[in-house]
């Protein structure tokens, strides 16, 4: 086994090779609407991006303003861009070398309290929702909660409304019971868009082994973060790509490699004063980590996803299984899911 950083030139040839080969679905990531992020996603070799189109704390109207704004920019970069509707939608920008976007929201809070407005937010686009954002919302309660009550009546009539039409459930940030009982109730698979073992790393938004083994039951898949805090194998200690390769690793040993993918959770909007805001509204999410230190090394930005192919043909993985971890898988769930 060799690390990212050591492999011989015609390895990392290969790995770049595979890299370019694949459908790289990077499955959360809040983008900066600029025109320099289609050289950093180009950079990156990403296909598609699940992108938080909305702010977790955002009402019904600002939810819809903000999905109106993206799709506005996207239409000015209609040459290198274009909104996923359906997995076919993302194969078709890699044909194009364009970047696919799905609009995957963090936080069901916008539905208030209507399962008819699931129905109004996939015409807008969506089809991937997180059910809740690390607290409680009338769906049930998120992982950074006082208390662990699982889906409420509300919630139950949104999963099956999100069933209905094809909606991707997103489990991250979500509580412990509320995932089991959206688990249980859902007729698809669900997703961990972005997490990690908690076995590697004890904290609120890492997932149980008894966790991932229900989600492979369901059919589902995790993508595998650069997030220190959730990431690092020592505490306080920076993560590297290795480290996040190890997730990886103790993933594709517990269920299987088809149910492990990439969900690198950077948020280019983030700034240090941003930073500092978030880490004051959601402590538990921070780590003690300042701006810098919040990603793992060398795997700090989206350009930088080739270094995950090249540590994974350095560990050994087969060209099948890492076009599968790329992108394959969670390609895979999103075929079944929006079902056109």
């Amino acid at each position: 086994m060799k690390r990212y950083d050591e492999l011989s030139k015609d390895e990392i040839d290969h790995a770049l090779e595979l890299h370019g080969e694949a459908i790289v679905v990077d499955c959360s990531v809040a983008l900066k609407m600029e025109d320099a992020y289609f050289e950093r996603a180009r950079e990156g070799g990403i296909t598609a991006h699940n992108h938080t189109v909305t702010d977790p704390r955002e009402n019904l109207p600002e939810a819809v303003k903000s999905i109106g704004a993206f799709y506005r920019w996207v239409r000015q970069h209609e040459d290198k861009g274009l909104i996923a509707l359906t997995a076919e939608d993302i194969r078709r920008a890699k044909r194009e070398g364009k970047v696919a976007f799905i609009l995957g929201p963090q936080n069901a809070k916008f539905l208030e309290d209507d399962p008819g407005l699931v129905h109004a937010f996939h015409g807008l686009g969506v089809r991937v929702l997180q059910l809740t954002y690390q607290y409680r919302n009338q769906i049930g309660d998120g992982c950074g909660e006082r208390t662990d009550a699982g889906l409420s009546r509300f919630g139950l009539d949104a999963v099956d409304e999100m069933n209905r039409v094809g909606m991707l459930i997103d489990l991250s940030h979500v509580g412990p019971a509320t995932t089991r009982d959206a688990m249980e109730a859902s007729s698809d698979p669900v997703v961990f868009s972005h997490g990690h073992p908690r076995a590697l790393k004890d904290h609120v938004r890492n997932k149980t082994d008894e966790q991932l083994h229900a989600l492979a039951e369901k059919g589902g898949v995790i993508g595998i973060t650069e997030y220190s805090p959730i990431c690092e194998l020592k505490r306080g200690v920076r993560p590297d790509v290795d480290d996040f390769l190890k997730h990886v690793d103790y993933v594709a040993d517990l269920i299987g490699v088809d149910h492990v993918g990439l969900g690198l959770d950077i948020d280019e909007r983030s700034t240090p004063e941003r930073w500092g805001a978030f880490a004051s509204a959601y402590p538990e999410l921070s780590g003690g980590y300042d701006f810098v230190g919040k990603r793992a090394r060398d795997l700090d930005w989206i350009t930088k996803a080739p270094n995950v192919t090249k540590g994974l043909v350095g560990r050994g993985y087969s060209d099948a299984e890492i076009l599968k971890i790329l992108g394959g898988n969670f390609l895979r769930v999103f075929e079944r899911v929006w079902r056109g």
